[in-house]
């Protein structure tokens, strides 16, 4: 028992004294704002390391904020320009770890951590209708980013939330947006942020709130108020699962003050140092930068003039243009297709029943029983992966189908990372094509077709082509139901942690980072922050941002 002891005592003391560590530099946060509530919210995070190997960090304080898939362009970039892809794993409900790919780590200088995801903040409530005294009809925004521990010496906080607005506002954006109201702020909006307006990417007006010095576990919240005609309303989804001590309709109302928010901020005062002395057990234990929900009292500070202006930068993705990844096995080109997975499942179950390898014993739920076995050496490694898994136990599980997810998604990223993902689509689509047409199929994917229609004739066409390409495949027995066992596959859910995500924000840090950042950092920062944090940060630092570390 002694011996067992030590030998934990020991453990301890490796992981303490070889585990990286940094400290946060910045971090910037940038929603993407949609018409319908959802949205693309991005993270860009600068970390100093200052015990080396520097690999990973916790993300996690997302509240009601449900992530729905993150971007395969998520990366790192490094203080020499290097650039890393990174490896995102859900540890839980509200805890993923982000970590360099293929175990890689930073052992000196500073690395930006760049990662993007899906959500929908009006399903979350943070985005709703509301309407003002006067009977005018608006949309709140009451949010905030998580919060950040390891960040004592944090220079800034900056969000960034880019509206579905594209009306022309002239040169002075910031003079109109005041003057005729459009967006209205709460009082304490104002009095702890600088605050700007300017024309963002795609034409659209974009809202910059920037906190210099945050400190430690920095709560930056947001709120203020759109014209409600910016939104299709009518597509908010309202939760009727919710839990009921907690009155979304509270958050609607501080426009007119509501002193009830005082009240409500000391609750979850107390809260947020309960969970805070949690975590702080949990990291000297286990060493896990865990990033939690607190409250603290907001400085008291009042920005009397607006002296700074972000700059307007156009960057690109590491896409390359006209790049077609043609090496994609069929479940992989199913998922960049964006199939939902449930259907792409039952596809390839009702493969294996066609050939003759199982029969289903039971739909719901999906019980089959192994008639004999295919030859694994023609197999790719999802069709192993997904035999095995049915014919074990008679089964799927939700672990099991996980593993080949993941699986498809680090292949995928591995192959795909750089390409262009619409010429890699439209590639696979033709290759489809051509093949009904050699096998008299009327089922070309057009581009006159309805959205719904698209997707269900591209799902029916991948079917086809997954079938009739597959040589190992001896029956050529063609399922008229390939997907009616969709709703049968254990999954939670329906989609791939990792996808390639449409937004109009900027995303190549590497640009930014080697022509801006390293440049000039160390001159502009020593000499002119203090005098001028306006030229500085509007030159440097507001296009490259953000931390957090393990």
């Amino acid at each position: 028992m002694k011996r067992l002891i030590l030998i934990c005592l020991m453990s301890f003391v490796f992981y303490f004294v070889y585990a990286g560590k940094g400290r946060i530099v910045f971090v910037e946060t940038d929603v993407d704002l949609h018409t319908d509530g959802s949205a693309v919210v991005m993270y860009t995070i600068q970390y100093e390391v200052i015990q080396p190997d520097l690999h990973a960090f916790i993300f996690s304080g997302n509240d009601r904020l449900i992530i729905e898939s993150f971007s395969d362009l998520c990366h790192a970039v490094d203080d020499k320009g290097n650039v890393y892809k990174l490896d995102i794993k859900k540890i839980d409900s509200d805890r993923y770890d982000i970590a360099l790919a293929d175990n890689q780590g930073i052992s000196s200088g500073k690395v930006t951590f760049v990662f993007y995801f899906e959500t929908n903040f009006a399903t979350a409530q943070y985005v709703n209708k509301t309407t003002s005294d006067d009977g005018k009809e608006l949309v709140y925004f009451n949010w905030a980013p998580v919060q950040w521990d390891e960040a004592e010496t944090q220079e800034h906080y900056t969000l960034r939330v880019l509206f579905p607005d594209t009306t022309d506002y002239g040169l002075n954006i910031r003079e109109r947006i005041y003057h005729d109201s459009i967006i209205m702020t709460e009082p304490w909006v104002n009095e702890n942020y600088k605050i700007d307006f300017i024309k963002g990417p795609a034409n659209r007006l974009q809202a910059i709130f920037h906190k210099e010095n945050p400190g430690n576990m920095y709560h930056m919240r947001v709120q203020f108020y759109m014209p409600a005609s910016w939104f299709d309303v009518s597509l908010f989804f309202i939760k009727t699962s919710v839990d009921e001590e907690y009155d979304y309709a509270s958050e609607t109302d501080y426009y007119f003050y509501d002193t009830e928010l005082v009240a409500a901020d000391k609750k979850n005062l107390i809260i947020g140092f309960v969970i805070l002395a949690f975590g702080f057990l949990v990291i000297f234990l286990l060493k896990q930068k865990s990033l939690l929900k607190a409250k603290e009292t907001l400085d008291e500070i009042r920005w009397d003039k607006l002296d700074w202006t972000p700059p307007q930068l156009e960057l690109s993705t590491f896409q390359k243009e006209g790049k077609i990844c043609t090496d994609l096995m069929p479940l992989e080109v199913a998922f960049y297709l964006a199939i939902p997975i449930k259907r792409i499942i039952s596809a390839m179950v009702k493969t294996f029943v066609n050939e003759g390898y199982i029969k289903i014993i039971n739909n719901e739920p999906l019980k089959v029983e192994k008639i004999s076995d295919p030859d694994l050496t023609q197999l790719n490694v999802y069709e192993k992966m997904l035999f095995g898994a049915l014919t074990d136990d008679g089964e799927l599980s939700q672990d099991e189908l996980e593993s080949l997810m993941n699986t498809a998604v680090q292949n995928i990223r591995t192959k795909a990372w750089d390409a262009d993902v619409e010429a890699t689509k439209q590639y696979y689509k033709n290759a489809m094509n051509e093949l009904a047409k050699s096998k008299n199929i009327d089922a070309d994917i057009t581009e006159e077709e309805d959205e719904q229609q698209k997707d269900l004739n591209t799902e029916r066409m991948w079917y086809y082509w997954y079938r009739y390409r597959t040589l190992y495949f001896h029956n050529d027995i063609i399922d008229e139901q390939p997907f009616n066992l969709a709703t049968s596959i254990p999954l939670n859910t329906d989609h791939i942690v990792i996808s390639h995500i449409q937004t109009d924000l900027a995303l190549n840090l590497n640009v930014c980072h080697n022509a801006c950042h390293n440049a000039c950092h160390s001159a502009c920062h020593s000499a002119c922050h203090s005098a001028c944090h306006s030229a500085c940060h509007s030159a440097c630092h507001s296009a490259c941002v953000s931390g957090g570390s393990r």
